[in-house]
């Protein structure tokens, strides 16, 4: 069996590598720190991955941004009494019968989704039935309430558990958009 010899382009390029790999060792271990410097450095390949943190000064701070949207909702917590105990801002409340409650969010509140769900509190730990909300306009959408034809406010209902009687109890309500 004849053994064949490297031919002379291999033996040329194992003899470059050879060069390359030990001119990098050489760098790395020969080069005195801080001796590169911007002369060397070709621009825009340094990244900020090659900086230590706050080695690199901020510049300066650029324009306010335009203003975000409005608040996506407004909400409210009701005890079984009328009163609110918690609110994102600017409702009332008061009770106007039995199970029955009337909220002014101080705007219209026609045309965006009205949300109730029954609460539980400390004021009220008895099993909620059903409920209602809507607006206090006379259109399909609503229905007339205890404070007249007004699109600032919202008419709340609660019900029994079982039971189509209405009855105090906490409420969450929410008004979005």
């Amino acid at each position: 069996m004849r053994i064949r010899l490297p031919s002379p382009t291999f033996i040329v390029a194992c003899l470059a590598l050879l060069v390359a790999l030990g001119g990098t060792g050489y760098a790395a271990i020969k080069l005195p720190a801080n001796s590169v410097t911007s002369v060397q450095v070709k621009d825009r390949s340094l990244l900020s991955k090659d900086f230590k943190a706050g080695q690199l000064p901020a510049g300066p701070q650029g324009p306010a941004g335009p203003a975000g949207p409005a608040a996506a909702g407004r909400w409210a917590l009701v005890l079984p009494n009328g009163s609110i105990v918690a609110q994102s801002g600017g409702i009332t409340a008061r009770k106007a019968g039995d199970g029955y409650y009337v909220l002014d969010f101080g705007t219209s509140v026609v045309g965006k989704l009205i949300f109730a769900t029954p609460a539980r509190s400390s004021e009220d730990r008895n099993a909620p039935g059903g409920i209602q909300a809507g607006p206090c306009v006379t259109t399909q959408e609503g229905d007339n309430c205890a404070t007249g034809n007004d699109p600032r406010f919202v008419a709340v209902f609660t019900y029994g558990g079982g039971s189509s009687l209405r009855v105090d109890h906490a409420f969450y309500v929410a008004v979005s958009g």
